[in-house]
């Protein structure tokens, strides 16, 4: 017995001496480098420990006093090398380790004898606590957020302080300072792998020491259900039917969890049974009052991934079969469809989205019905082809949902009606029409033109034969020929017809012949020249008796034809004016009209027949004997 209480005896003091002199780690070190001189420290409240640095050869005296003891103490000094340094530690015994009691500490130089560290500490104050442990990560039912849980410390500091460090990859350090056991993270990035940390210290307006961080704990934020499409709803507001797509991610072990709320609280989460879920699926059944919340989990923890889905609620997520049983009927112009409700129960709360598409188009066309009825009208082209479907969803008043899927396509052939005539006869007519008026209007333009706008006639064609006389040659006029005046005197010519004309002729009308330039006039003498001539005034008188005889077209005029006449001597023609002569001609130009005043033949009457005279003149012939 006494060997054995020896051996117990002796592995308690090892175990106490070995509590007594803690070992200083690299942690520690810089924990309490901020630290007066000697720095002071405590794990447990238990024990009590202080160091300073300082050469290896030297040596020292640590002496301590504590308030309401009269004895001063000494500590054994122990060194420890760490980091090529030099470690002077004094251990406390259990025995005068107190709280709330202040230690005069005072350390002695050995080889000079002088104090070099003198200061006043309390165990309470110098508590150097260790890191928290057992942290672990928790989804908390939402998306983007985190629960941080940690194990309390057997023997904690009065009031601790938590602090908690967490970053991901492409996130920086994050602090969080908590003094509850338990905290959630908010606003990370959803899908990523987060690391987490934590310290503590005790509360208080102190300066005291913080822990260690504690071992590193790292989890995948949860995500939200889009992410893997995980979709529920229900077809019949009975059976609830939940989808995703595990293959989006690697690890095909997925686990779906649910609770259901009874009675205004949640229910524990339960696992979807094994007969329920087959790959990827899961299919629950409820009430149409039943609430759900949904996660899963693909993957093992702690790198699995979490899907969270929202509060599910059957009456506000329904999603029908396609409607059935679609039809055509083409009527005046227009094509009207009628279908079948998908859901009997909830029809008079449904609406419905029609789409068609026209044959050899890309585009479908889209129309949603604004009551529950089944059968619309679409206008459409005659004579296409059209592919049709149908959809439904709940209005939102009492139920809502999605859309579900299209219906099968229902093919319509909208015949041509009665109006196809008058869209085909009108163009017809219109061309008709057309082409008549454009005949028509070249064939009479260029009358009606001319009567609007009379042409300019072409000066080419109608001074063509002026032109060319102009451009022949032409004999030049002889210097005794007075040329016309530019100012013609104007003459009155009266042509009297031949019963109002007392012209006497002679027995026989006779035709002196002038030989170059002449007239005829009939005269018996001088002297009844003479009379005649006073007679007359004002008249030229055309004597169609007597007609001279010209050789060509010679004109009488001025003096020089008066001086010729009276040089020559009158000869007859056979007949007047007969075409057999040669002198004579019918030419106009041969009946020359000249006032009588001027007749130089008879020149005893040449200053007497100056005027024109309205008087009768009798124009006397010689006859054939020469009377």
């Amino acid at each position: 017995m006494d060997s054995a209480l020896n051996w117990w005896i002796l592995i308690s003091c090892l175990i106490k001496q070995v509590h007594l002199e803690p070992h200083l780690s690299k942690q520690d070190f810089a924990l309490l480098a901020m630290d007066e001189d000697p720095k002071c420290f405590t794990r447990d409240l238990e024990s009590f420990a202080c160091f300073w640095e300082a050469p290896a050869e030297k040596s020292y005296y640590f002496f301590y006093e504590m308030d309401g003891f009269v004895q001063t103490k000494r500590c054994d000094v122990k060194k420890q090398t760490y980091e090529e340094k030099v470690l002077h530690i004094c251990t406390f015994p259990s025995s005068d380790v107190f709280m709330y009691v202040e230690i005069h500490l005072r350390v002695i130089d050995r080889d000079t004898n002088t104090t070099i560290y003198n200061r006043t500490v309390s165990v309470e104050n110098q508590h150097l606590p260790y890191p928290p442990t057992n942290i672990s990560l928790h989804p908390t039912g939402e998306v983007g957020q985190m629960l941080v849980e940690w194990k309390k410390l057997n023997k904690p500091p009065v009031y601790p302080q938590y602090e908690i460090r967490y970053s991901s990859k492409n996130t920086s350090n994050t602090v969080t300072l908590v003094s509850k056991h338990s905290h959630k993270l908010v606003s990370l990035v959803a899908g990523e792998n987060y690391t987490v940390q934590m310290r503590v210290k005790p509360e208080g307006e102190l300066n005291h020491f913080w822990s260690g961080w504690s071992s590193p704990v790292t989890a995948m934020v949860s995500q939200k259900a889009g992410d893997i499409e995980l979709r529920c709803h229900t077809p019949n507001l009975h059976q609830v039917l939940c989808k995703w797509r595990g293959e989006l991610y690697d690890d095909g072990r997925s686990s779906f969890h649910f609770r259901q709320i009874n009675r205004s609280s949640w229910g524990s989460w339960k696992l979807c049974n094994k007969d329920n879920n087959t790959v990827h699926q899961c299919v629950l059944y409820g009430q149409e009052s039943s609430v759900y919340q949904f996660y899963l989990r693909v993957g093992l923890q702690p790198f699995g991934r979490t899907f969270y889905a929202e509060t599910f609620r059957i009456n506000r997520n329904i999603q029908t079969r396609p409607p059935e049983g679609l039809k055509a009927q083409p009527e005046e112009g227009r094509l009207c469809l009628s279908w079948y409700p998908p859901f009997l129960k909830i029809s008079q709360y449904l609406k419905y989205q029609i789409r068609y598409q026209r044959q050899g188009e890309s585009e479908w066309k889209d129309f949603t019905t604004p009551s529950s009825k089944t059968s619309t009208c679409l206008d459409v082209h005659r004579g296409s082809q059209y592919t049709i479907q149908v959809r439904a969803q709940p209005n939102g008043t009492v139920y809502s949902g999605e859309w579900s899927d299209w219906s099968k396509s229902f093919t319509a052939l909208v015949p041509l009606g009665k109006e196809w005539i008058f869209i085909v006869c009108i163009p017809v007519a219109l061309l008709i029409i057309a082409f008549a008026m454009i005949f028509f209007f070249s064939r009479y333009f260029r009358k009606v033109k001319k009567t609007l706008w009379p042409s300019v006639p072409n000066l080419n064609k109608v001074l063509e034969s002026f032109l060319t006389d102009i451009s022949g040659s032409h004999l030049e006029p002889t210097f005794n020929i007075k040329q016309c005046d530019d100012d013609t005197a104007t003459s009155v010519l009266e042509i009297l017809p031949e019963k109002e004309t007392s012209v006497k002729s002679c027995k026989k009308p006779t035709c002196h012949t002038l030989p170059d330039r002449g007239f005829s006039a009939g005269v018996k003498n001088g002297q009844n020249c003479r009379e005649d001539l006073e007679m007359v005034q004002d008249y030229v008188i055309l004597n169609n008796d007597i007609i001279p005889c010209f050789t060509g077209n010679d004109y009488v005029y001025g003096d020089t034809a008066l001086s010729h006449l009276a040089s020559e001597k009158l000869h007859r023609c056979p007949s007047p004016c007969s075409t057999t002569f040669r002198e004579c001609s019918t030419n106009i130009l041969n009946h020359s009209y000249l006032l009588l005043a001027e007749q130089s033949d008879l020149g005893e009457y040449h200053s007497a027949c100056r005027r024109y005279t309205n008087m009768e003149i009798t124009s006397m012939t010689y006859d054939a004997s020469g009377e």
